[in-house]
């Protein structure tokens, strides 16, 4: 239980530095874009619209990060669960994989990445800003 309890913290710890990265880009960017503003460089109508991207990027980037993490960490649980599905008759294999050290620290860094890579590359794929500056486009 204090290996789960430990997986856990190190997962909030690794949302709070999201947070604090997206925190962080986010004032820089909102402070570029004021003195924008007051330098009569840009002039916005809806900055409601821009603080909303902020939230919403606060509150996404966390998400994501916390579920990566957690996958990665608990990939030593994960994959034992799937064995034990396709071969329910054999416990020892599940159960090596449970306690097997490489299962977490290769293969859960790598499916990590994996996870990271294949998000971006259905966003790609779909082509995703093009479908969102369309949709704007509509909208105005």
């Amino acid at each position: 239980e204090g290996e789960i309890a430990q997986k856990f913290i190190l997962i909030l710890y690794a949302v709070f530095l999201v947070m604090y990265i997206e925190l962080s880009s986010g004032v820089i960017r909102f402070s570029m874009l004021d003195t924008s503003i007051r330098m009569n460089e840009v002039y916005v109508m809806g900055v409601n619209k821009i603080t909303r991207r902020y939230h919403t990027s606060l509150a996404i980037a966390p998400v994501i990060a916390g579920v990566v993490a957690l996958m990665t960490l608990l990939i030593n649980l994960i994959i034992p669960a799937i064995v034990d599905i396709f071969d329910g008759s054999s416990d020892v294999a599940s159960e090596r994989l449970r306690e097997s050290v490489e299962l977490t620290s290769v293969y859960g860094v790598a499916l990590g990445t994996a996870i990271v890579f294949l998000i971006i590359a259905i966003m790609f794929g779909v082509n995703l800003p093009l479908r969102i500056q369309q949709m704007r486009e509509r909208n105005a």
